[in-house]
C-alpha cells in the first residue's frame, strides 16, 4: 500500500481563525502541529509571522472560533501560539479521526487556508473529498501525489541534488564564513563547477518551492 499526499485549499470560515486572517490580511499563520484530545477537541500550535503580537492577541480575542490561547514563545518576527478552538472542525474530525490522516503543513494567509495531508491510501482522498461535498465544505483538491520515494520526494528533490546539498551541509558551504566553496564540492563528486551550481540551484528553488512557497 502506497500512501498519498493531498494539498488543499477552503476558505477559512469553513475552517477556523476567519476572523482573524480577515483582520491581520498581511500575516501568514503556520500550523505546527494538531493534539487531538478527543473527536471534537483540537489544540493546535500555530505560528503568527509578525512581530505584532498584540496585534494578533486581540484578533485572537475577538475570534469566535477561539476558545483559548496560550503565547508559547515570541520572537522578532513570529511567536508561536497553542491555541483550543471553541468550534467542532469537521474537516479535521474527517481527516484526522476517521481517516487517520496526517496534517504535513498548514497555512493560513488572507481568507484561505492550505493543507498539506498524508493519508494511508489513495481512497481516502477521494472518501474526504466527497464527504466535504455532501456537507458544503468548499473544498479545493489541487494536488495529488503518492508518497513513495521516502522524504526526498516530499521536498521536491532528486537524489543526486539531496546529496549535494547535504555534501555542502557538512563541508561548511553555508557557513559564514564559508568552510567549503562550490569547487570543493566539485572536486569531492568528481563533477565539473558549472554541474555544482546547476545542482544547488535547483535542489534550493525544489526546497523552496515545496516548503516555504508551498502555500504562496
Amino acid at each position: 500500500m502506497t500512501g498519498t499526499i493531498a494539498e488543499v485549499a477552503f476558505p477559512a470560515d469553513e475552517f477556523a481563525l476567519g476572523k482573524t486572517l480577515d483582520a491581520l490580511d498581511t500575516v501568514r499563520f503556520d500550523i505546527e502541529q494538531v493534539v487531538a484530545y478527543n473527536r471534537n477537541q483540537f489544540m493546535p500550535f500555530v505560528w503568527a509571522g509578525t512581530d505584532d503580537r498584540l496585534g494578533v492577541e486581540t484578533a485572537f480575542e475577538a475570534d469566535e472560533s477561539v476558545r483559548d490561547f496560550q503565547l508559547i514563545g515570541g520572537f522578532e518576527t513570529e511567536s508561536l501560539y497553542r491555541l483550543e478552538w471553541i468550534k467542532d472542525i469537521e474537516l479535521l474530525t474527517q481527516i484526522l479521526v476517521e481517516e487517520n490522516g496526517t496534517v504535513l503543513t498548514a497555512s493560513g494567509k488572507d481568507d484561505t487556508w492550505y493543507l498539506q495531508l498524508l493519508f494511508s491510501e489513495h481512497d481516502a482522498v477521494t472518501r474526504t473529498h466527497e464527504y466535504c461535498r455532501c456537507r458544503g465544505i468548499d473544498l479545493d483538491l489541487q494536488n495529488i501525489h503518492e508518497f513513495s520515494k521516502g522524504r526526498t520526494e516530499r521536498y521536491g528533490l532528486t537524489e543526486s541534488q539531496r546529496r549535494t546539498l547535504q555534501l555542502a551541509y557538512n563541508t561548511g558551504y553555508y557557513s559564514v564564513p564559508r568552510n567549503a566553496s562550490a569547487t570543493d564540492l566539485a572536486d569531492s563528486l568528481g563533477v565539473t563547477h558549472q554541474s555544482i551550481s546547476e545542482k544547488l540551484r535547483r535542489g534550493h528553488s525544489n526546497l523552496v518551492r515545496n516548503t516555504l512557497a508551498l502555500n504562496e
